[in-house]
């Protein structure tokens, strides 16, 4: 490891005008100075790349493509990072001054963590006032595991750093334009399955919230998890849950993303994934089947009685 090794900023955006130039601004005040900043308009409408060509100059690498995910602009990134270390920031989020230096600190002195995350701080639109933020999730020696049982991914891609080899080692995001969300649950699982994380209890991240998430689209949230699920069939998830625990999971992100179809006024597909976690986990087949009915014919709203119904006959049993 070099003393001073070069870090990229992967900064992926799209229609994030309002908000970007705070992501940069927080990477250009970092105390550690050998960095390069990365931005990556993913197909953006509302002017970005201009204003940061204006604004930036030569401060910002802009790489400008079309809309296909934050997955794979991040991919475009770390092709053309030049970095021995990546930190992906999301637009609208922001680093404390000394995160980088921080986790180059954790690097230099630990050459087996290839990942490393911290805590976050929630703010609200204006990225200044504090909210209410959850307790920070530490994970055992198993990360593995830990995330692959949870529901979702739990570490913040804005906080994460990683080792650039460990990245390209595990071929970086999924190169799927419909993999809008969870898509950082499925890249975390790849790298637990061969590499050590490392956590840093100190919110070094300022998480802004605002009514335009990509994370508050509960129909690409739902897909997304269901993507992750699928892929893990293939990361090893043997050792962690037998085969009904992982069928369950699978049913149950196949029934998830079902309810949100239904609710989007999709019937068919619902009808098509309700079956299929039907299949997937017998014990609770009658249920899913009676959705799969109700779905063709009956409102979204039908849901709570159509569950009242299925713990009736559950009863009766």
């Amino acid at each position: 490891m070099q003393s001073k090794p070069l870090v990229s900023v992967i900064i992926p955006t799209f229609n994030r005008k309002r908000f970007v130039a705070d992501a940069i601004d927080s990477c250009l005040s970092q105390t550690y100075d050998n960095i390069e900043i990365i931005v990556v308009d993913d197909g953006s409408a509302d002017g970005t790349a201009d204003f940061l060509r204006v604004k930036y100059g030569g401060l910002v690498r802009l790489l400008v493509g079309s809309n296909q995910g934050p997955g794979i602009a991040r991919n475009r990134g770390i092709a053309e990072a030049r970095g021995e270390f990546i930190h992906f920031l999301d637009a609208d989020d922001r680093l404390h001054d000394e995160k980088i230096a921080i986790g180059i600190d954790v690097f230099r002195h630990s050459p087996d963590v290839h990942v490393l995350y911290t805590h976050f701080q929630f703010v609200a639109s204006d990225g200044i006032t504090p909210l209410e933020t959850p307790a920070f999730e530490r994970f055992s020696d198993d990360v593995f595991c830990e995330l692959l049982r949870q529901t979702g991914c739990r570490i913040l891609t804005s906080s994460s750093m990683f080792r650039t080899s460990a990245l390209r080692d595990v071929g970086g995001f999924a190169d799927d334009p419909e993999f809008r969300s969870a898509e950082d649950w499925d890249l975390f699982l790849r790298l637990a399955a061969k590499f050590k994380f490392h956590a840093i209890d100190r919110r070094l991240v300022y998480r802004r919230m605002h009514g335009d998430m990509i994370s508050d689209d509960k129909l690409y949230g739902a897909l997304g998890r269901l993507k992750t699920v699928q892929n893990a069939r293939h990361y090893g998830w043997q050792r962690c849950l037998n085969a009904e625990e992982f069928d369950r999971k699978e049913a149950s992100r196949h029934h998830v993303y079902a309810v949100y179809l239904w609710a989007e006024g999709d019937r068919r597909s619902a009808r098509k994934h309700f079956l299929r976690a039907a299949a997937l986990y017998r014990p609770e087949s009658r249920q899913r089947r009676l959705y799969a009915f109700y779905s063709l014919l009956l409102p979204p709203a039908s849901i709570d009685w159509t569950a009242g119904l299925a713990r009736l006959l559950r009863k009766l049993q």
